[in-house]
């Protein structure tokens, strides 16, 4: 600490540039060190960026609740918690309800890194040498001291914290043992605030599973969770408007990723593949074979490499579903309310007004229970597309909010699908949509330069949904799953070093991109959270 504070003092009131100087050095702050990993270049700029590292020894944390990689992702999550407010001119990026691999905070092998971003004080073009030193060594250390040690947090919140993903991912194990595709526990909070807040809602109906359903798991210790299975193969989920149908599919959609205490959905549990499929008009395709879904188009458009800029709605949420297969995909979400009607269905008089020789769309009720029987896993919101009542191994209703098992009265209801009816032309192969493309990366190598003759190195940026890698370009916005700032940086900075690497050509897309999400790649001066392979994968199939 007095090394930097005399280094500050030296340098006050000379040419703000000279903070530069501090760049990549280390100081001593007892317990912590302190590096200098980034400097902003004039007071305005982006703050800098600093990197405090302990051993959790030295902070009183027990080893026991750090003492695998589980319980070292459970107990950073919990302090980043801890920084509920940021202190003047010092910052730390903000968890959201999911328990995430993140670099902002971190810890391995009995280690904790911290990168937080620091306004470093200055008078117009002139360094503020004291006020630096008061906010490094005073503001700083203050800081951190508070969220940092064990005698200065709620322990048993803390226990807790660590307990909530060990029982989640304890619950997530038993799914395929039990033949389910989800879990949804009795008291389990699905609705939200509100559309934009992650905050369960205030007495909300807690969720109660129908009894034909229910189903017990066990927790390490032995005690039971009572609540809804979802079983393997096709489920419709039914229900009148604002009744809580797709309210449920959302925190389904969700719990690919751990929540943490309190939430309400942390022990909802789905297949870690679960991937929601949605109409995405206008994205960019390239190379997918939706030919199960897509006859030739007019004017001879094949579709088993089929390629567009601006991709309908209907071949859009065509290719979605394909390339999800090809990532690995077992579990597909579908929202009727986010889909094109002419990929979920075709009604009888459409049929008899035109014929498939002139409609080169299959609706998926003809595809669905082909996809099913090769282990593939529906979960169906619908309203009004009645036609998938007949294909469903299990129909769950809604009424204000209440789930009901009504399979046995959906087959005594149906009077047989439209799909059962189409007759005309004989379906295409289904194919073997598990076979992952091959990782063909030659043709986006080109685009790994710097955006103008200006700019010397390749910039990497992930704004609004928008990832860009120089020249390459991945649009987001309209992407079905969530993806946070954090994770979307994240995905760009994975794919960056997948591009360039020339060692992933004849590798498989799927098991390229798995050795990536094992680890979060080295990065001191960008706040990163690690993906799935899902996310990764339709990323860089959206590259252009």
């Amino acid at each position: 600490m007095r090394e930097l504070h005399q280094r500050l003092l030296k340098i006050h009131g000379k040419p703000y540039g000279v903070y530069k100087s501090l760049q990549g050095q280390f100081f001593n702050f007892g317990d912590f060190t302190l590096k200098f990993t980034h400097i902003q270049g004039d007071p305005h700029a982006q703050p800098s960026r600093i990197m405090l590292s302990a051993k959790m020894s030295s902070l009183g944390f027990p080893e026991e609740l750090h003492s695998d990689k589980e319980k070292e992702i459970a107990l950073a999550d919990f302090l980043l918690r801890q920084f509920t407010e940021n202190a003047d001119n010092i910052s730390i990026v903000r968890a959201h309800s999911q328990i995430m691999q993140r670099n902002s905070l971190c810890i391995e092998k009995g280690i904790v890194r911290i990168l937080a971003s620091v306004n470093l004080p200055g008078d117009g073009r002139r360094i503020e040498g004291d006020k630096a030193s008061e906010l490094l060594i005073g503001t700083l250390s203050d800081w951190v001291t508070r969220a940092m040690y064990w005698n200065n947090s709620d322990k048993e919140k803390c226990k807790v914290h660590v307990q909530c993903l060990i029982n989640r991912n304890f619950l997530l194990s038993q799914l395929a043992e039990k033949k389910i595709a989800a879990f949804v526990p009795n008291g389990a909070i699905l609705p939200r605030e509100s559309g934009v807040s992650e905050e369960p809602m205030l007495n909300a109906v807690p969720f109660i599973s129908p009894p034909e359903l229910l189903v017990h798991l066990s927790l390490p210790s032995g005690e039971q969770v009572a609540g809804m299975g979802i079983p393997h193969g096709i489920t419709v989920i039914a229900g009148g408007g604002f009744h809580g149908k797709s309210t449920l599919l959302h925190a389904l959609e969700e719990a690919v990723y751990p929540h943490i205490p309190g939430d309400g959905r942390e022990f909802i549990v789905i297949d870690e593949s679960a991937t929601p499929i949605k109409t995405e008009e206008g994205r960019v395709v390239t190379g997918t074979n939706i030919s199960p879904l897509v006859r030739e188009l007019p004017l001879k458009g094949i579709t088993e490499k089929f390629t567009t800029k601006n991709a309908s709605g209907a071949t859009s949420q065509a290719a979605n579903l394909i390339e999800a297969l090809e990532l690995g995909a077992s579990t597909i979400l579908i929202d009727e309310d986010a889909s094109a009607v002419n990929f979920l269905i075709r009604d009888l008089r459409m049929r008899e007004l035109i014929n498939s020789k002139r409609e080169p769309l299959i609706p998926l009720t003809d595809r669905i229970r082909e996809f099913a029987d090769k282990a593939v896993n529906f979960i169906i919101v619908a309203g009004a597309c009645g036609d998938y009542l007949s294909l469903a191994d299990t129909v769950i209703a809604f009424v204000e909010y209440k789930a009901e098992c009504l399979t046995e009265r959906a087959k005594n209801t149906q009077s047989g699908s439209n799909s059962s009816k189409r007759g005309e032309l004989e379906l295409p192969p289904l194919g073997n949509f598990k076979e992952s493309r091959l990782a063909k990366v030659e043709n986006l190598q080109e685009g790994l330069k710097p955006n103008s003759a200006v700019e010397k190195s390749i910039k990497i940026k992930a704004v609004a949904g928008q990832i860009s890698i120089g020249k390459l370009k991945s649009d987001l916005r309209r992407f079905p799953a969530f993806c946070h700032t954090e994770l979307q940086r994240g995905i760009a900075e994975i794919l960056h070093n997948f591009v360039k690497e020339k060692e992933n050509e004849g590798k498989s897309l799927r098991d390229a991109l798995k050795l990536l999400c094992e680890k979060l790649p080295e990065n001191e001066t960008c706040d990163l959270a690690l993906p799935r392979v899902m996310e990764l994968g339709a990323t860089f199939l959206r590259f252009y």
